[in-house]
C-alpha cells in the first residue's frame, strides 16, 4: 500500500494530491493511508500542508512546492558554468543536496520562481525577469561571466538559433542590432536541438554556450560575445525567498563561495564531476573549461549597466527586492 501511494504522488506530479483523495479516489482506508503517510512524512519522503479547513495536499518530495528540512534542492543547466555547485555538492555533509540538471534555463528558474527548486542557476537577465514577475526570487551571488558567442555556418547569417529570454537571446538581439541586420530568431528548448539544428541547415547561425561553444569552433565561424561586450555577467545563483533564512541555504552558500576561490586548484576535479553529472565526455569540457570565469563575486553596479543595455533599467527599489548579494 505504501508503494501505491508513492506511486499515486509520483504520478500526481506538481499538483499533489488531496488526502482525502487516496480514500474518495483510489479506494485506501482512511485510516491506513493516515498512517502510511505519517511515516513516508517522517522519513522525509512526503510533504504536506493544510490548504483549507482541515483538509491537506500531499505532494512527493520531488514535486514539493516548499522547502524540505535539511535537504536543499538545487538546480543547473547543461553547460560548463557551474562547476563550484558541484564541487559544493560534493563537500556539503550537511544539508543534503537533491541536484537536478535542466536543459533549459527558462523551465529551470520557473521551477525556483514556483518553489520546487531553493537555489537555481541560471541567466542573470532570466532571473531578473522571473523575479519582476514573481516577486519571490533573490539574485546572491555570480556564477559565470564570458562563456557565449555566435557560431555561424556562413558569412552573413539572417536566421539565427538561440534559448529564449536568456542572457543568450539578449546578446544575440544586441549583436543584430549592433551589425543594422534585419535577422530571424528560433528558439530551441536544449542546446543539443539547437546544434542539430545548425548542423541540419535549418538554421544559419546559434547563439549558444559552454562547452557547446569551443566544441563548435572546429566546423564553424565563431564570434565570442566578449569581443563585443566585454567581460560580461552571463548566469547568476539565486534562492527562493521561501528558503531564504535556513540554515541549509546559509550552510550551501558559505561552500559555494569558498568553492568558487578554489576551483583553479582543483580544476581536474571539477572538470571530472561535470563530466559525471553532466554526462559530457571529458576532453570537451576540458577544451572549453577557460571559456568562462568563475566567480561568485558579482558587482551591482556592473549588472545594472548590463541589464541596461539590454533595455532592463530597474528602480532602486526593484534592485533591493531582487537583490541580496553575498
Amino acid at each position: 500500500m505504501q508503494e501505491k501511494i508513492i506511486r499515486i504522488l509520483l504520478n500526481a506530479g506538481k499538483n499533489g494530491v488531496l488526502q482525502e483523495e487516496f480514500t474518495k479516489k483510489y479506494g485506501i482506508s482512511k485510516s491506513t493511508a493516515s498512517t502510511i503517510l505519517s511515516k513516508l512524512e517522517d522519513e522525509g519522503k512526503i510533504v504536506r500542508k493544510r490548504v483549507a479547513g482541515k483538509s491537506y495536499r500531499v505532494w512527493h518530495v520531488k514535486y514539493s512546492p516548499f522547502p524540505i528540512r535539511n535537504v536543499l534542492r538545487v538546480g543547473i543547466g547543461k553547460a560548463t558554468e557551474y562547476p563550484a555547485v558541484l564541487l559544493a555538492y560534493k563537500d556539503l555533509d550537511y544539508p543534503k543536496i537533491e541536484l537536478k540538471i535542466y536543459k533549459s534555463a527558462f523551465t529551470l528558474t520557473k521551477d525556483l520562481a514556483e518553489g520546487y527548486l531553493d537555489v537555481g542557476c541560471s541567466p542573470l537577465i532570466t532571473q531578473v525577469l522571473f523575479a519582476l514577475v514573481y516577486r519571490n526570487i533573490k539574485i546572491r551571488a555570480g556564477c559565470g561571466f564570458r562563456g557565449g558567442g555566435i557560431a555561424s555556418r556562413v558569412a552573413n547569417p539572417r536566421i539565427f538559433g538561440s534559448s529564449e529570454l536568456s542572457t543568450m537571446e539578449f546578446s544575440l538581439r544586441n549583436y543584430i542590432e549592433k551589425r543594422g541586420i534585419e535577422a530571424q530568431i528560433r528558439y530551441f528548448p536544449s542546446p543539443d536541438k539547437m546544434v542539430k539544428a545548425l548542423e541540419n541547415g535549418d538554421v544559419e547561425a546559434i547563439a549558444i554556450w559552454e562547452p557547446f561553444l569551443s566544441e563548435l569552433s572546429q566546423n564553424y565561424k565563431i564570434t565570442r560575445f566578449e569581443e563585443i561586450f566585454g567581460r560580461y555577467p552571463c548566469c547568476t545563483l539565486a534562492s527562493n525567498i521561501q528558503a531564504e533564512n535556513s540554515r541549509e541555504l546559509k550552510e550551501f552558500l558559505n561552500a559555494y563561495k569558498i568553492a568558487t576561490e578554489q576551483i583553479e586548484e582543483r580544476r581536474e576535479e571539477a572538470i571530472s564531476l561535470q563530466a559525471k553529472f553532466l554526462r559530457i565526455k571529458k576532453e570537451r569540457i576540458e577544451r572549453a573549461f577557460n571559456g568562462f570565469d568563475y566567480d561568485w563575486k558579482l558587482d551591482m553596479d556592473i549588472a545594472s549597466k548590463f541589464l541596461e543595455d539590454f533595455g532592463i533599467k530597474l528602480t532602486n527599489a526593484s534592485k533591493a527586492r531582487i537583490f541580496n548579494l553575498l
